[in-house]
């Protein structure tokens, strides 16, 4: 049994698009239905339909445009494009010819006609302009054609324009709100602690597991809310590249580390050797380290192992953290370094994080002229490698 002849119909209109497909249909043909230009021109590739009916009229890429671009697929050249419309001022037939249709259909559409008039165009007819007339519309409608991409590059110019003060809008907006959350946060957290050490009398044990617990989740909060606060500096601050030694930055970080693996029941392992000083900005060499350290621990279930190894060579130094963690998919590996991505799968749910801690940390890695290499497989953990070269 031979395949029915598709037909492409580019058609806002919902009735005259149930029209169309009830009589073209009846007849044997299989009707693919666009809503707009865009649709129809992805459909056209995909299909590669016997006949194209485009509404001359439709909204955004109009049939005229749509009409130039199907043209320009080159598996499209061959088949005849037909204007369907309700515009029947003069010279609308010759325009729609000049952009490329091969016919010309007006609208309301004539039922008991049009399966003649398509097999006619489908075996061969073509309507033609005269040599003379068609040289004037081509420049006419090439005049047009640049007048309205004029129009449409002005309209973007001032978007971006909307958008940049927006997106400056929000800078403020986020950079002031982390401003106002961290002083009272951080009046918090430190009552909290005094509380957990018995500073402020004592408490009985379900008190001490609630202060615990209330701890806990708040320095996640200051975490994400650091993270956003130097997200939103450091894309805007310049690097102060000064020699100094890593260890004394490590060293407060690990036993912090060490603190939290105890908490969430995790094995933290840390590999040093002799580090020599080397030229790093200070504050973002530690938001680098802590970032790989939170992602580790975020992400590996208790019971797990998280590890640092620090590693001196002649001209770099490298830092890994390594995790038997949740993984990452091959697909992710790129995506996770875009600000505010957060990995989708099932195997992420309930682990909270903002997205931000690896955007951070690739910013800070380029800016020191690094790189950062991801090896990392779902269910088998993850190791982010981090090399910071020497100024020689």
């Amino acid at each position: 049994m031979s395949q029915m002849p598709q037909i492409l119909y580019i058609e806002d209109n919902p009735d005259n698009q149930r029209l169309v497909q009830r009589v073209l249909s009846a007849r044997g043909y299989q009707v693919v239905i666009a809503e707009d230009g865009p649709q129809g021109l992805a459909l056209a590739r995909t299909s590669h339909p016997a006949l194209v009916l485009v509404d001359l009229g439709i909204p955004g890429l109009d049939g005229y445009e749509t009409t130039t671009r199907l043209r320009s697929l080159p598996h499209m050249h061959g088949v005849p494009i037909i204007a369907l419309t309700a515009d029947a001022s003069p010279g609308s037939r010759e325009r729609a010819l000049v952009a490329g249709c091969d016919g010309y259909l007006s609208k309301p559409i004539d039922a008991r006609a049009l399966p003649a008039q398509i097999a006619e165009f489908i075996d061969g007819r073509r309507e033609r302009l005269p040599a003379t007339m068609e040289t004037e519309l081509l420049r006419s409608y090439n005049q047009k054609l640049v007048e309205r991409l004029e129009a449409r590059v002005r309209e973007l110019t001032i978007a971006n324009a909307q958008l940049q003060d927006l997106d400056r809008m929000k800078d403020q907006f986020l950079a002031t709100l982390s401003h106002e959350l961290r002083t009272p946060l951080t009046s918090l957290l430190g009552y909290l602690e005094l509380f957990d050490r018995g500073m402020l009398g004592p408490l009985n044990p379900q008190q001490e597991e609630a202060i615990r617990v209330m701890r806990r989740s708040g320095e996640i909060l200051a975490r994400q809310l650091n993270n956003l606060l130097y997200f939103q500096e450091v894309r805007s601050r310049s690097f102060s590249f000064v020699q100094l030694q890593p260890l004394d930055i490590l060293r407060p970080l690990i036993a912090a580390a060490r603190e939290r693996a105890a908490q969430a029941q995790l094995q933290f392992d840390v590999v040093l050797s002799e580090i020599k000083p080397i030229e790093i900005d200070r504050s973002a060499f530690e938001q680098m380290v802590r970032n790989l350290l939170d992602n580790a621990f975020q992400y590996t279930p208790p019971g797990g192992r998280v590890r640092l190894i620090v590693r001196d060579e002649p001209t770099r130094l490298i830092i890994r953290v390594e995790d038997t963690g949740i993984g990452i998919a091959p697909a992710e590996h790129e995506k996770i370094f875009l600000p505010f991505y957060q990995v989708d799968h099932s195997l992420a749910r309930g682990y909270a994080g903002s997205g931000l801690g690896l955007a951070i940390v690739r910013h800070i890695v380029d800016a020191h002229g690094g790189q950062i290499a991801l090896r990392s497989a779902l269910g088998e953990g993850s190791a982010f490698t981090v090399a910071l070269p020497r100024r020689l």
